[in-house]
């Protein structure tokens, strides 16, 4: 029996990842491990960088941005332009027409009509028409993202293959040395003097002006304004399961990354076990950015957090000197900590934590009741831990981990434990579950027991 592969686990995810993500669930710190060293802060920027990767072959689009970017270089040579004229004064010199009318008014404003001074009109190109402005703000959105949101991928380009279009260098006709579509980019961005000419600084391109360049009759323009209209819906947030898919294959993997995708798939199977709830959309800049959901249901709030202590929840515990015997595992444990503190400050030049436990699970599930005074207060707690692992032995590994989150959590504000002494791991206000790959036997739990072992591709009931 084979561990479940990324494929089996994204064709799993792309529904609800696509899903959760129109109805403002965050996964921002869960996709932010799979490209630590990318600085993948939010989704937004994972959707940015899906953006530049689109292919028409691969999307079933008419146009991606790679497609965009392999004729930019000899279409861009075709700008279109408008002509005005426009008045200009000289001295002792003619350029143009020569306007005799506005040429005599400038002489009589100065006093002197024999005065050198010519009044010439001579035509003026105009750069700035709606087609340029939507094709210079496209250009501006692909190369900020290259530039800013790939630069660690550009400069250390092994290990992600899927920015080979993007950094393989290619010799055109038009180009003596080869460069790679990135290199390209920078240089037509920053050097190209009628893109130069183009000020979008100030220009509003509205959506109205997006459709009218999707009528122009040149295809250089059209694909410009399709590939900036696809830009805004995806910052919208606007997009079907295929894409999901592949925005999670091409940009979410990395070696050995594929916990990553697991760990969604379980966040997905807690979140589908509360059907038909409106979830608060997490605009808030002060909401911890660990919180992937939060509803309210019955009375009752619900917040869902990852890889963090929740809102009203410590994952710690140390050492009270005055419940320590003389001797014993505790006492030692303590002179250890103490020991450890003074060294580390001494030799390190840091401080040591004196914390004799601490540790965060992977999933966090708390409900909050409302008081008669109307704050909300903390009522049940669940803890998902998640190993992608087939080994009995890894598994066991983690429901140990697992046993000791339910038994140690505190509340945050108190400093009590959540479940009382005589209820210790009997789940009363603490639930588990530990969610695993496919093992090779059945984990049957005991009758009424709430910790549970649960296995890909199962689901978990509703989980408190």
């Amino acid at each position: 029996m084979s561990k479940a592969s990324e494929e089996a686990l994204l064709e799993a995810i792309a529904d609800d990842f696509h899903t959760y993500l129109r109805k403002g669930i965050q996964f921002d710190e869960v996709i932010g491990s799979a490209h630590s060293e990318l600085d993948i802060a939010n989704i937004d920027t994972l959707l940015r960088i899906h953006f530049v990767l689109t292919n028409a072959a691969d999307d079933a689009t008419a146009v991606g941005v790679l497609d965009f970017m392999r004729e930019l270089e000899d279409r861009i040579r075709h700008m279109k332009t408008t002509t005005s004229p426009a008045s200009f004064q000289y001295r002792g010199e003619i350029r143009g027409q020569v306007d005799w009318q506005g040429t005599v008014k400038t002489r009589a404003r100065a006093g002197r009509l024999d005065e050198p001074i010519f009044v010439c009109n001579q035509p003026e190109e105009n750069y700035n028409i709606d087609e340029n402005l939507v094709l210079k703000r496209l250009l501006t959105v692909i190369h900020e993202i290259v530039m800013d949101d790939l630069e660690y991928a550009l400069a250390n380009p092994e290990g992600y293959g899927w920015l080979d279009d993007w950094v393989t260098p290619q010799r055109s006709e038009k180009s003596i040395d080869a460069e790679s579509a990135a290199e390209m980019l920078d240089r037509i961005y920053e050097q190209n003097i009628y893109l130069q000419r183009i000020n979008t600084a100030e220009a509003e391109i509205t959506d109205r002006m997006i459709e009218s360049v999707k009528r122009s009759r040149s295809r250089f323009y059209r694909d410009a304004a399709l590939l900036l209209d696809r830009y805004r819906q995806l910052m919208n947030h606007e997009l079907d399961s295929e894409e999901a898919k592949n925005i999670l294959n091409n940009t979410l993997i990395a070696p050995d990354k594929a916990e990553v995708l697991f760990e969604l798939y379980w966040v997905f199977q807690v979140l589908n076990s509360y059907s038909n709830v409106q979830y608060r959309v997490l605009t808030d800049a002060h909401h911890n950015p660990s919180t992937i959901a939060t509803w309210e249901e019955a009375n009752s709030k619900f917040v869902l957090s990852h890889d963090a202590t929740g809102e009203d929840l410590t994952f710690s515990d140390s050492v009270d000197n005055a419940e320590i015997t003389p001797d014993g595992y505790l006492y030692r444990m303590n002179e250890v900590l103490s020991k450890w503190q003074s060294l580390s400050e001494d030799i390190l030049g840091r401080g040591g934590s004196d914390a004799l436990w601490g540790g965060r699970p992977d999933l966090v599930l708390e409900q909050f009741e409302q008081t008669h005074d109307e704050e909300w207060r903390l009522s049940q707690v669940f803890l998902g831990e998640v190993k992608y692992t087939q080994h009995v032995d890894y598994v066991a590994t983690g429901l140990r981990e697992l046993l000791e989150y339910m038994a140690f959590v505190k509340r945050k504000t108190t400093g009590e434990y959540v479940e009382s002494p005589g209820n210790i791991l009997d789940s009363v206000s603490v639930k588990g579950a530990l969610f695993v790959d496919e093992l090779s036997q059945e984990t049957i739990s005991p009758d009424k027991e709430d910790i549970r072992i649960v296995q890909y591709p199962d689901s978990p009931d509703k989980v408190m």
